[in-house]
């Protein structure tokens, strides 16, 4: 039995020898291409479109505009007059954007506090004087549209406006009063907007902001007066993407 056991070991060691020079003679490349195809294919990846994604973001600006007061009785001398507002405002925005192409579309809410104020001085002679408006906050709901020239977003948008407004007659006087109301409008803008970072960017934007008549009595003994508003903002802001730096796999 082990002189069997040794002729096999003899013919293992023979065979042996006999494949090691054919594999040392095997070309480099052929090597190369088993090892090759024995690995995964990397994924490519890909940037999604730079202005898709949700996106929060801060603002400032300032704002001018009028405040009208129409008296539709009649009962004072000049039935109508116009206050003119002008003051500050500052806040906070937060949106989503879906790029296609070069087409974005989106929605946004914003919400300003707001120094927006104007007034007619006290004149014992004119009952309409001694009256003070002052806007404390400003809000928008909206949809946008707009075109993107690579990192540069130009854009339009439209949708809904509210104010905090608050009244003062017989400023100046012992007994002033005071009337706060909501108004609810309409807004439009345009604006720019440039990419600083895939997350970052920063925009230049315009608002028109109308509210239309509304019946008050800030004069009651003479009855309620409609009184319509209109305010131009101009704002500069700043916002954080937060689908900037996302990626795609392509296999």
């Amino acid at each position: 039995m082990t002189i069997s056991i040794l002729r096999s070991v003899r013919r293992f060691l023979s065979c042996a020898a006999a494949v090691t020079p054919l594999l040392a003679a095997m070309p480099l490349t052929a090597t190369s291409a088993i090892a090759a195809d024995m690995t995964v294919k990397a994924p490519v990846v890909a940037p999604v479109p730079l202005w898709n994604g949700f996106y929060i973001g801060v603002h400032g600006g300032y704002g001018v505009g009028s405040s009208r007061l129409v008296d539709s009785s009649f009962v004072f001398a000049q039935d109508r007059f116009t206050m003119d507002t002008r003051g500050a405002i500052a806040g906070a925005q937060v949106g989503g954007n879906w790029q296609f192409d070069n087409l974005v579309v989106g929605a946004e809410l914003d919400l300003s506090w707001a120094s927006i104020r104007g007034s007619r001085p006290s004149d014992p002679a004119d009952i309409t004087s001694g009256l003070a408006v002052a806007y404390h906050a400003l809000a928008t709901g909206t949809g946008r549209i707009g075109y993107a020239f690579d990192g540069l977003l130009t854009y339009a948008k439209g949708g809904v406006a509210w104010a905090n407004v608050d009244y003062q007659t017989f400023t100046g006087t012992a007994f002033p009063s005071d009337f706060n109301h909501q108004r609810t409008g309409l807004t439009g803008g345009v604006g720019l907007e440039y990419a600083l970072t895939n997350n970052f960017s920063a925009r230049l934007e315009y608002d028109y902001l109308y509210f239309g008549p509304a019946a008050i009595a800030l004069f009651t003994k003479f009855g309620a007066q409609n009184v319509d508003h209109e305010l131009h903002l101009v704002k500069l802001g700043v916002n954080y993407r937060f689908n900037g730096d996302a990626i795609v796999a392509r296999y």
